[in-house]
């Protein structure tokens, strides 16, 4: 199997990527491979908490309770605020 040398990795992403592969029980070699091959085939989470945390590491939308008023209105339903 061929290998791969990547030069120059910043301090941050070497320490991100050790702490990933500590939560995660893998090598950092093998953290990696995995990283790179979950990019390359585009794979879906595998895990709950890999699933929870995409989740929550996107920014929440902004929502307005006039939108949701709004969607209640078409569902024929209304808000419980006053």
């Amino acid at each position: 199997m061929p290998d791969i040398l990547i030069r120059d990795v910043p301090d941050e992403v070497n320490a991100e990527l050790v702490s990933q592969a500590k939560r995660n029980r893998r090598s950092k070699e093998k953290h990696a491979l995995y990283l790179i091959e979950r990019a390359l085939s585009f794979q879906p989470a595998e895990t709950c908490g890999e699933l929870l945390e995409a989740i929550w590491s996107a920014p929440a939308p902004e929502v307005k309770v006039e939108d949701i008023d709004a969607y209640l209105a078409t569902r024929g339903r209304r808000s419980n605020r006053p």
